[in-house]
Parts: structure tokens; sequence; C-alpha cells
């Protein structure tokens, strides 16, 4: 992860990633919670110069060579060395406040579309049944754990029973792994595309915790309660074309791991909500 504490490395990456390309900054630096982002010029082009850790660098230059360019943003190239991306430059304007239910629809169609067949070499992306075997349900377990009395056991043993089905999950597609609102954004043409993937290889009803949680929106979700809730599911499933119930089933468990780790951080009301969530969509 890029910190304040590295920005002598991370200028020097700027700075050679720049001359390697024949690039000219063209606004303000931009920072994720792992990324640094230049929007930069070369001769009448606008791209974006992108620094990551090196290995989710190749990540996710792999999966931008993969996923449909009508879909996601493009890599123009790769530098292994200094963890830089060299991307196509989106519009400013993303899905952040769109009406949910087109925000869902756009969503579900861009998880339906990435969805495509997964690298030679599996070690390219994380593989998410062997993440959910050797890692979702120890990690949930530890959760658990520390917080023994935050939810009640049918909902820790439905997402149990989840994560076990989980694991054996055999898809093959390699999908975007993070498709939240601010990740999608419109491309100079009008049209929606997703940017900064976290590769994941499995089913697309994984991405549904993803969409169906906009934070600035739990209010309004928990107002409308579990039927709205699990509406918005099944709008996600029927777009996205998995079974909305596979899509509330991983949700569930997703929101059980994130209740319990936000309350560990010390996020009570985060947890709160997603407790609502995973009790509303246990059984």
């Amino acid at each position: 992860m890029i910190t304040r504490s590295d920005d002598g490395t991370e200028q020097r990456r700027i700075r050679k990633a720049l001359q390697h390309w024949h690039c000219q900054p063209d606004g303000a630096v931009l920072r994720g919670g792992m990324s640094v982002v230049v929007p930069v010029r070369r001769s009448d082009e606008r791209l974006m110069l992108k620094l990551l850790p090196s290995d989710a660098a190749v990540r996710e230059a792999l999966a931008l060579s993969l996923f449909p360019r009508s879909a996601s943003v493009v890599c123009l190239d790769h530098h292994a060395d200094l963890g830089a991306l060299l991307l196509e430059r989106l519009t400013p304007e993303s899905l952040v406040g769109a009406d949910i239910d087109r925000s869902i629809t756009i969503q579900a169609d861009l998880a339906r579309r990435l969805a495509v067949p997964a690298p030679p070499v599996p070690g390219d992306a994380v593989r998410i049944e062997r993440l959910a075997a050797d890692g979702w349900r120890r990690h949930l377990d530890d959760l658990h754990r520390a917080r023994p009395s935050m939810l009640p056991n049918r909902v820790i043993d439905f997402a149990r029973e989840v994560v076990a089905e989980f694991s054996e999950d055999r898809t093959t597609s390699l999908t975007h792994g993070d498709l939240h609102s601010h990740n999608v954004h419109r491309d100079r043409a009008g049209n929606w595309r997703a940017l900064d993937p976290a590769p994941r290889i499995g089913t697309i009803a994984y991405e549904s915790h993803t969409v169906i949680v906009e934070r600035v929106r739990f209010g309004e979700l928990i107002a409308g309660g579990e039927r709205e809730l699990r509406r918005r599911l099944t709008l996600f499933g029927e777009v996205a074309g998995v079974s909305p119930d596979a899509a509330a089933r991983l949700c569930q468990a997703r929101a059980v791991s994130s209740a319990l780790y936000e309350a560990q951080q010390g996020h009570e009301a985060l947890a709160a909500e997603l407790a609502w969530m995973a009790e509303a969509l246990t059984g």
C-alpha cells in the first residue's frame, strides 16, 4: 500500500513512468486505498497513469487485457517493474447517486459482460473457491470469536453453510470483483464502463453484495425493509444472469463477515446496518 512515508519512492515511480511513456502531468494526483492516479497527456491523448503494488498491477493489467473494451477501461500498457498502468481516461461522471434501479441494472449488466473465461494460470487472479475454502470460513470464525454475541447463531450457521457451498463452486469466469458505483464511469461516447477491478475467478453472484451495499443509501434500504432488499437482489440476478437465490445467499454471507469486521474496527453504526442485512437474508 502506498502511504505518505513512501512519497519519495512514489515520486520517483511517477517520474520514471512519465518518462517511459513520454507523458506530461495533466491534473491533480488522485489517491485510492492502494493506488495513486495521475491524469496525463501524451500528444493529444488524455490518459491516466496508475501506480499500484506490483502484484495488484499485474492482476489488474491481466484482467483489463481480457475484459471486453466495451465494458471496461482500456489498459494501453503495463510496466511491471514500476507497478504502473497507462489507462485511457474516462469521464469523471460515475454512477454515484444514480436512481437505484438504474444503477443496479447497469452494474449487473456490466457484471454479466465482464465475466469472461479465466486466464490459464489460476495464480494470476484470486480463485474465489480457494478463498472460500481456505480463508473465508477461518476468517469468519475468527471474527465471530471476537464478537460472539453480535449475531444470532442461526445467522452465523447460515453464513457458514453458504461458505461451505461456495467452496465447491467451480465457475471458471474471471469477474471484476469490486463493481461498486464509484467504479463505473461514462466514457466520452456516453457508455458506462468499469474501472479499478479486483479480479477474481468464480460466480458473478459474488458481486451482488458490492452492488447492493451502497453505504450512503443504507438508511434508505433499511427503510424499505426486507422486501426491498430482496427486490434489489432479484433485479441484480435477473440482469446479471445468475440465480437471485444464489445472489441473496452470497450477499448474506458477505454481510455477516462485513458486520463482524466493521464491529471489530469500531464502526458500530455500519456494523449494525450490515447485521440487519445479514438477518434479513437468513433462511
